[in-house]
């Protein structure tokens, strides 16, 4: 008998809702495992209790046709809904496009609002669990990932809020603060354009991101971890998991987020002053 149905978006392979995938079924759960294609989720689809399906999370009628396949397999009822699937792309604040910061956002935020508003009748018949995959952004301002943090953020503070609106219905929310993990997500880099403010730092900045990739937790690893806390019966709101975690954890509740500019400002080489500025302040 399973111990109840997951719902996960985002299991690409390679990814943290891959590991998560396999960790839900090794704990005898039934998972729904999603992601826009099917043959991105590679072998999920050999494991006996795992279902995978096709699903965009920022399409309504793609999460529908989702809602209607689980809802008929699993009587009605979700246990647990885990919004894993994001998008992340590198640019400076003052470069980055309105185009780009919508597919984040779409991804991030509106897909999540899309596939509540669809799914929380199964959750609430099963008084289930809300769980999702943040991040540690939304605190620590990472140069050249301003909108991604921003959207992280913004994530943070709505799955704040619908804890307290789900509680009448016995829905717990959990939110994963999530630091440093291997992923192809943590894999990319910046590309700057030619006439780019910050074109004489893009080495320095990407320097930064391999240095803090390398130092990443497997997903794996993260996966047990989380796991083993949401599936308990009286799951913690928050779960901080991922390399650094615990250092942003101790800097909030310390109150000292002036050391987040002192140390990337000078990891991301940000901390002097910009060659065409010094030859300006020198010719004057």
């Amino acid at each position: 008998m399973s111990r109840g149905t997951v719902l996960i978006t985002g299991c690409t392979k390679g990814s943290i809702g891959y590991s998560l995938a396999k960790e839900f079924a090794a704990q005898d759960y039934h998972v729904f495992a999603t992601t826009r294609k099917i043959a991105s989720m590679d072998d999920l689809s050999t494991i006996p209790n795992i279902t995978v399906l096709p699903l965009d999370i920022t399409s309504r009628e793609s999460v529908l046709s989702a809602h209607s396949i689980i809802s008929k397999q699993t009587g009605g009822q979700l246990n647990i809904l885990y919004h894993n699937a994001g998008y992340r792309s590198l640019g400076m604040a003052i470069e980055s496009s309105v185009d780009e910061a919508f597919k984040m956002f779409n991804a991030n935020l509106f897909g999540i609002l899309l596939v509540n508003s669809i799914f929380a009748d199964m959750i609430i018949k099963s008084k289930g669990k809300i769980v999702f995959t943040g991040s540690v952004s939304g605190y620590t301002p990472h140069p050249s990932q301003s909108v991604y943090i921003a959207s992280k953020a913004a994530v943070e503070l709505y799955a704040k809020t619908l804890r307290t609106e789900m509680k009448p219905f016995g829905v717990r929310v959990v939110f994963v603060l999530t630091a440093a993990v291997r992923t192809g997500m943590s894999s990319e880099r910046v590309m700057l354009a030619e006439n780019s403010n910050y074109r004489y730092l893009e080495s320095k900045i990407n320097k930064a991101w391999e240095d803090l990739e390398r130092d990443g937790m497997s997903p794996s690893d993260y996966a047990r971890q989380v796991v083993a806390k949401v599936i308990r019966t009286s799951p913690p709101n928050e779960i901080w998991s991922g390399s650094g975690a615990t250092t942003v954890l101790i800097i909030e509740k310390l109150g000292i987020r002036w050391v987040y500019d002192f140390v990337f400002s000078r990891m991301f080489g940000l901390n002097v002053m910009a060659p065409s500025l010094e030859k300006d302040v020198k010719g004057s």
